[in-house]
């Protein structure tokens, strides 16, 4: 009889497999193997079978890019797909700032790369530097740098002789906290010579000729990267002698996300590159936009997403998931991304496509980002298709849950309960599909997973407000329209819109408030010593409640609520499931939520 059983991959089956073989045979069909010396050989033959079986299928899940586990195999097969992993990535500021000289001056001053600003931040010291050197006139005594951007970390550069007679020479960067977007390799004639030849960045071979001065850069072991030059056929091949420079920024990732405050430490240079010495001053830094886009080394995960769409999208951008995949791979701190057609707008703008990015660290995507991702895009783009970068919306759910729970089931106490609610909803978001573009928040799950939290909760009583915030225009009459893409409660008791403070230019003296009364929105104040709503404009705006906007004409704020002159809009829904589209982002504020335990 011929052994066939081949589906069983567990050690006892696989004994058992082989007992009931070895009976089928007419010398063993009455033995009995229990206590037998054959019972030993049966053991170690299926143990031999079982760790074999196991080593094939673990061998096997690493040939596929799905199954693999192994972060080095990962990268080996995504490399086949043309796709290289996004490294760490350096955090960048915006500022400008000026340099004055009161007793003498240079006619030019050069901002040394590599020096440039020093940011405290969650009570640790970074450094934010210039990637190159940045030269100014000097007017006046004064030299004036604006919108110089700032990389977090360190400038590391590392020369490299080119010796044709190895085989095996390899260019490698052994380091992996290198920001590879701000890598910059220079080929020099000689040790002794300053005339060098900046290659740029291949990621394909197409339009590459044989004198071009390209690299090309792929993951190697353990996240470090290895630099290849071309052979003469694609790309200029290198000669014996030649002296490689590879310089990049190292950096410590997203840790500085957030930084705004910049105290100045760089290296001034002269007209004749020599330093300057002399008293000088820094004046009137102003931050553009704080340091963002921080990330950490792509993650397995994230490779196996993104390699796919990439290889998918062939190098241009034709369909929404080929411009939101080939986002993902020029600007890695990205938490959500939504691309949709001028037609889908209102009103419609056909001709353009639109991109709403949430990054992983902010809110929206600064100026300068924008800028340089629409620049990055268009040698994807096909016809005359424009692609056009909008902020998100972001639609915020606070949660308002009181708890009841059987004291007799627990030792913890309430504020014990009410801790571990609020991070099971954290953790139930992580997982969830909610805080997304296209988001859905479902309120028989959220109060689900609040009961679930603990055996002792019998029940909860939630309630859920929304909120969206909004930039005031200060000082100037401005129309300002607010969607929440969710119909409004309509509610006799009570004001369905509430607002912060704020003060607005016919009542600078008062903190002003807004809500709406009648389908109107309507300004008010609190008298300070009854707490009395005071009405100040019984019609600054409209409300939509079928809709869900909120519309305010001609309405000119002096201050906002907080620093950056926010001002917070919340509103009663009228359906506890609330859904987003297009560039609103759906995001529950749990910093802003309360949950309160009660004993039963």
């Amino acid at each position: 009889m011929p052994y066939t059983q081949l589906n069983n991959l567990d050690y006892i089956q696989i004994k058992e497999a082989l007992k009931d073989y070895m009976r089928a045979q007419s010398d063993f069909t009455d033995y009995d193997f229990e206590a037998s010396a054959l019972n030993q050989l049966l053991e170690v033959l299926a143990y031999n079978t079982y760790y074999t079986a196991f080593n094939a299928n673990m061998v096997v899940n690493e040939l596929f890019i799905d199954s693999a586990s192994l972060r080095d195999n990962v990268v080996a097969l995504a490399k086949q797909l043309g796709y290289t992993p996004k490294s760490i990535t350096a955090p960048r500021a915006d500022i400008d700032f000026s340099i004055n000289f009161p007793i003498s001056s240079p006619a030019k001053v050069t901002l040394e790369a590599g020096t440039g600003f020093v940011s405290r931040f969650d009570n640790a010291l970074y450094s934010y530097i210039v990637r190159d050197n940045t030269q100014v006139p000097v007017v006046n005594g004064v030299a004036t740098f604006e919108n110089i951007i700032l990389y977090e970390g360190t400038l590391i550069s590392t020369r490299t002789n080119v010796n044709t007679s190895l085989t095996n020479q390899r260019f490698r960067i052994s380091n992996n906290s290198a920001d590879i977007t701000t890598l910059k390799v220079r080929v020099y004639r000689s040790p002794a010579s300053s005339v060098y030849d900046e290659y740029a960045r291949a990621d394909d071979i197409l339009d590459i000729g044989s004198s071009d001065k390209v690299f090309f850069i792929h993951e190697t072991e353990d996240e470090t990267y290895e630099i290849m030059f071309g052979d003469g056929v694609i790309g200029n091949k290198l000669t014996n002698g030649e002296v490689v420079e590879i310089s990049y920024i190292q950096t410590n990732g997203p840790a500085s996300n957030g930084s705004n405050v910049f105290t100045f430490s760089a290296t001034l240079l002269d007209e004749n590159d020599n330093t300057v010495v002399g008293q000088f001053n820094t004046q009137n830094i102003n931050v553009n936009s704080a340091a963002t886009g921080g990330t950490e080394i792509e993650s397995v995960e994230k490779i196996k997403f993104n390699a796919p769409k990439v290889y998918g999208a062939q190098n241009r951008a034709v369909t929404a998931n080929d411009y939101a995949a080939i986002v993902r791979n020029l600007y890695p701190s990205v938490s959500d991304i939504i691309v949709f057609g001028g037609e889908d707008q209102v009103p419609p703008e056909y001709g353009k496509v639109f991109i709403s990015v949430k990054p992983s660290n902010a809110s929206s995507l600064s100026a300068f980002t924008k800028t340089d991702l629409t620049s990055k895009l268009r040698k994807y783009t096909v016809a005359s298709v424009k692609p056009v970068f909008i902020d998100p919306s972001i639609l915020y759910i606070e949660i308002n849950s009181k708890i009841y729970f059987d004291e007799t089931k627990t030792k913890m106490d309430p504020a014990e309960i009410a801790v571990k609610v609020s991070r099971g909803v954290s953790k139930y978001l992580t997982t969830g599909q909610t805080e997304k573009f296209n988001g859905k928040f479902r309120y028989s799950k959220f109060i689900g997973v609040i009961d679930g939290a603990d055996r002792a909760i019998n029940s909860n009583d939630t309630r859920i407000t929304l909120r969206k915030d909004f930039y005031a225009q200060i000082n100037s009459s401005s129309y300002y329209e607010i969607c929440y893409q969710n119909e409004f409660l309509k509610d006799c008791d009570g004001p369905v819109v509430t607002s912060t403070g704020m003060t607005v230019f016919e009542y600078p003296e008062y903190t002003s408030y807004l809500e709406d009364r009648d389908g109107k929105i309507v300004l008010y104040r609190l008298d300070s010593f009854t707490g009395e709503k005071i009405l100040l404009n019984d019609s600054i705006g409209e409300v939509d409640y079928s809709h869900g906007e909120i519309k305010l004409y001609d309405f000119t704020i002096l201050k906002g609520s907080f620093s950056d002159n926010r001002v917070e809009l919340r509103v009663k829904p009228a359906k506890k499931d609330i859904e987003v589209k297009r560039e609103v982002y759906l995001d529950v504020d749990i910093s802003k939520s309360t949950f309160v335990a009660y004993k039963e």
